[in-house]
């Protein structure tokens, strides 16, 4: 849960710093003539409202983010699943959650968009003039190629990271990447089995100095633990 916690508010504050990058970029694109000049105070006045969006935005954002590394998680386990093996581990919800992140800052632009309006009630018509003539006219559409951009990396990201998963047999261990490039381990390459003092965490070290951290992957059985210790001959280590 803390380091949850803790990447979202890295994730929020890249947000806090690249917003106004990308607005400030918008705005020197921008060819609108300043025909509805706003005063400083009405000004001042839209910057709240946009403050208003934004904390709305990270409220969807922390939504989505936890819903997408949940259904990512789920849909890993889905793809994955076969009776062809002993075990099959998929990546879990903690492993999950920095591309379901992803997902998550991307959506949530599409009910902050719809929730608009509710949000400003008769404020509405004088941000939409604040930001007029802050952006010009064709910000709209500049925000829509970056949303598609983002849609496409985010999707991109979340499908790569589904694709780890590691399938146990009895003679032998196979390691998938995110790349579906495979390793595999006869049992006897197992050199050591750590405990790492969590329910279903476990570190297993191979004779090629590579490991496996059962911390962000599903479902790790005692049974399937007890298999590694009894072919590899290896005790558990606490």
């Amino acid at each position: 849960m803390i380091e949850i916690i803790r990447n979202l508010l890295i994730s929020f504050f890249a947000v806090a710093v690249l917003l106004p990058v990308v607005r400030y970029a918008l705005r020197s694109m921008s060819t609108a003539p300043n025909a509805q000049t706003l005063t400083p105070d009405e000004v001042k006045y839209a910057q709240k409202q946009e403050l208003r969006l934004t904390i709305a935005y990270f409220f969807f954002a922390c939504v989505l983010s936890v819903f997408s590394a949940g259904m990512l998680a789920m849909i890993s386990s889905i793809l994955h699943t076969s009776s062809a093996h002993l075990y099959v581990l998929t990546p879990n919800f903690d492993a999950l959650f920095a591309p379901g992140l992803l997902i998550g800052l991307t959506l949530a632009v599409i009910p902050l968009r719809l929730a608009q309006r509710a949000l400003l009630g008769h404020e509405y018509d004088h941000y939409k003039k604040y930001m007029l003539q802050q952006e010009g006219p064709r910000s709209n559409r500049y925000y829509n190629i970056l949303l598609i951009l983002m849609l496409l990396i985010s999707g991109a990201v979340g499908w790569y990271a589904m694709r780890w998963h590691v399938t146990i047999d009895r003679e032998e261990i196979r390691v998938t990447n995110f790349f579906y490039k495979n390793r595999a381990y006869s049992m006897k390459d197992i050199t050591r089995i750590q405990y790492l003092g969590a329910e279903g965490q476990y570190l297993v070290d191979f004779k090629d100095n590579t490991n496996l951290n059962t911390t962000y992957l599903k479902p790790i059985q005692l049974e399937m633990i007890a298999l590694l210790a009894e072919e590899s001959e290896k005790r558990v280590i606490r």
